[in-house]
């Protein structure tokens, strides 16, 4: 199946032009703001917003839209990304960060304390009904998707995991996925014709 086949995920941080919220993700403008203390935002609606900070083109922000509909000139405030989550509960998408291998990934947790749950996913994990999936509590959880080869080669390529295996790193080990069938030919999709 491919991606572009599937539903568009209705996101609350993806909002479509005429719907508000109090919140709205945006991308500043180099066109010129009202004031040199403010920055033009493209945030997805029919006119551009103005923010009360001056940024570089290209930054990404949230804006706190509030709930006067109006868009004049004045300016509106940037906050963090997190906040829409704190604040008012909504989802507000996950952010990426780059790390040169897996074990880059395990040790360098953003949060205080580190990851205090490790899932590690694989077609050579345990498949296990969600019914009976067993979760303790935690505060930070790391899902670990691996590529193609799967965690195993994110395992053997990394250095600093030498000897070790995902099942010795992972406190759960899953197939979330399994008969998942991915490994097919295009020639099984597009079959020659001569």
């Amino acid at each position: 199946m491919q991606s572009g086949l599937l539903p568009p995920l209705d996101a609350p941080h993806h909002l479509r032009k005429h719907e508000w919220a109090p919140y709205r993700e945006g991308v500043t403008l180099m066109q010129q703001a009202p004031s040199s203390a403010s920055t033009l935002v493209d945030v997805g609606l029919s006119k551009n917003v103005v923010i009360d900070q001056a940024l570089e083109p290209g930054t990404r922000v949230t804006v706190a839209m509030g709930t006067d509909r109006r868009l004049d000139d004045q300016p509106r405030p940037v906050v963090s990304s997190s906040k829409p989550r704190e604040e008012a509960g909504i989802y507000w998408g996950y952010k990426v960060r780059y790390s040169a291998n897996i074990s880059s990934v395990l040790k360098c947790c953003p949060y205080k304390g580190g990851y205090d749950y490790l899932i590690g996913t694989s077609e050579h994990g345990n498949i296990v009904k969600s019914s009976e999936l067993q979760l303790p509590s935690f505060r930070h959880l790391l899902i670990a998707f691996g590529g193609v080869a799967g965690l195993e080669e994110c395992f053997d390529l990394d250095k600093n995991l030498k000897g070790k295996k995902p099942r010795d790193v992972f406190s759960t080990y899953l197939n979330i996925c399994p008969h998942q069938g991915s490994n097919i030919h295009m020639s099984t999709i597009f079959p020659r014709t001569n």
